[in-house]
């Protein structure tokens, strides 16, 4: 049993959802869940991890203990958005 909740979300999102929608058989309600409940999942497993701090973190590159992976758009921009399957 779910509830009805309002919020807002920018233009180009409400366009890709609802063209995304047209093509798939679920919802736009059931895509929005699934987003949403991949989301909480991600963010639940980022929490468990213990927080290290910042000099420890390069400390740990520094040897090789920890991978050093660059972080710019591009990368992020090739993950899948949270509604495809």
């Amino acid at each position: 049993m779910g509830k009805r909740v309002s919020f807002y979300l920018d233009d180009d999102l409400i366009e890709a959802l609802n063209e995304h929608t047209q093509v798939s058989p679920l919802s736009r309600s059931e895509i929005v869940a699934i987003a949403v409940r991949r989301l909480l999942r991600e963010e639940r497993r980022r929490a468990a991890l213990p927080p290290m701090p910042a000099s420890e973190m390069a400390r740990r590159i520094a040897v090789g203990e920890l991978p050093s992976r660059r972080v710019d758009g591009a990368p992020l921009r090739a993950l899948p958005r949270p509604w495809e399957n």
